[in-house]
C-alpha cells in the first residue's frame, strides 16, 4: 500500500478517486466499470462506452471482437483532440525518441494498442515535464510502467511526486543527458509512493557503490521482483552490499553486466542468504 497523506486523499478530484481505486485494484474490472457507469451518469457517455468495450475485449472469447475493436476504434477516432493531445503535448516533441511516436496531433492507426481496458497505463517521457504541474494530468491515468529521462536534473521532486503511486515498472534511461547519481539515489530510496514496485530499471546511470548503499536502504525493496543496474560503475564494494541486503525476498532477476566486479564480488552475490529466489544472475566478471 503507497502511503498517502490525508491531505492528498482530500485534495483528489472525483475523477482521480476513482483512478486511485482502479491502481488499488489493477487486475479487477470492476473499479472501471464504477467509473464508467459514473461517466455515462455526468456527461461523458462515449468514454464510458471505451472503457465498457475494452475491458470486454480483455476477456477470454469476448463476443463480436472485430465489431467492438470497430467501435472502440471509432470513439477513439471521434474523441482524439479531448482524450490524446493533452497527453501529446505533455511528452512533447522528443516522443519519437521515447517510443511514444503514436501521440500525434492526428488519430495514428496503432494508437489503440496503447489503451489497455480503457486507460493507457504505459508511457515514456522528461522527469522534469512529469513532475511539473502540466503532469498533473497524469493523475487520470492508471499507471503502470513508467519511463522517465533525465531524472538527474529532478531526482528530489521526482520521489516525493505522489503520481509515482501504483507504478508496477519503473525504468530510468539517460546515461548522456542527466543519469542518477550517487547523491540522488537517497531521495529514490525514501520515496514514500513505490511501495508495491516490481520492477526497477536503472541501467546505465551513474549510482557507483555509495548509490547502491543507499538503494539498499529503501523500505520498498521487499517487493522487487527484477532490478537492473547495468553499467553504473559498481564495484565488489557495490555487490556485496546487495548481497548483504535483506529486504531482496523476492527478487528473480539482477542485472550488474558492465560493472567492474570481480569474482569476489560474484562470490558475494551468490552465497548470499538473502537471494535466495535469485534465478538469474546476469553480470561480467573481471578474470
Amino acid at each position: 500500500m503507497n502511503r498517502w497523506t490525508n491531505r492528498e486523499m482530500h485534495a483528489m478530484t472525483h475523477d482521480e478517486v476513482f483512478i486511485h481505486s482502479i491502481r488499488e485494484a489493477f487486475h479487477d474490472d470492476v473499479p472501471r466499470l464504477i467509473y464508467a457507469d459514473w461517466l455515462e451518469e455526468h456527461g461523458q457517455a462515449d468514454r464510458a462506452e471505451f472503457i465498457r468495450i475494452q475491458c470486454c475485449l480483455a476477456r477470454p472469447l469476448a463476443p463480436d471482437e472485430r465489431g467492438l475493436t470497430a467501435r472502440a476504434e471509432e470513439l477513439l477516432r471521434d474523441h482524439w483532440k479531448e482524450w490524446v493531445m493533452p497527453l501529446c503535448e505533455l511528452v512533447g516533441p522528443k516522443r519519437d525518441r521515447y517510443g511514444e511516436d503514436w501521440l500525434r496531433e492526428e488519430f495514428h492507426p496503432d494508437a489503440l494498442a496503447h489503451f489497455h481496458r480503457g486507460f493507457v497505463d504505459k508511457l515514456a517521457l522528461d522527469a522534469e515535464r512529469f513532475v511539473s504541474p502540466a503532469g498533473a494530468l497524469l493523475a487520470l491515468l492508471p499507471l503502470r510502467v513508467l519511463k522517465l529521462w533525465g531524472a538527474g536534473h529532478c531526482a528530489r521532486e521526482l520521489a516525493e511526486c505522489p503520481r509515482l503511486a501504483g507504478l508496477q515498472t519503473l525504468a530510468f534511461s539517460d546515461y548522456w543527458d542527466a543519469p542518477l547519481t550517487p547523491h540522488d539515489a537517497p531521495a529514490l530510496a525514501a520515496s514514500p509512493y513505490l511501495s508495491g514496485l516490481t520492477a526497477l530499471h536503472l541501467g546505465w546511470n551513474s549510482l557507483a557503490d555509495e548509490g547502491v548503499k543507499a538503494l539498499t536502504r529503501a523500505p520498498w525493496l521487499a517487493s522487487l521482483v527484477t532490478l537492473d543496474l547495468t553499467d553504473n560503475g559498481i564495484s565488489d564494494a557495490g555487490a556485496h552490499a546487495l548481497a548483504d541486503c535483506p529486504a531482496f525476498v523476492r527478487l528473480r532477476t539482477l542485472y550488474l553486466r558492465r560493472n567492474p566486479i570481480s569474482s569476489a564480488g560474484r562470490t558475494a552475490l551468490t552465497t548470499s542468504p538473502h537471494l535466495y529466489q535469485l534465478e538469474r544472475l546476469d553480470l561480467d566478471v573481471e578474470a
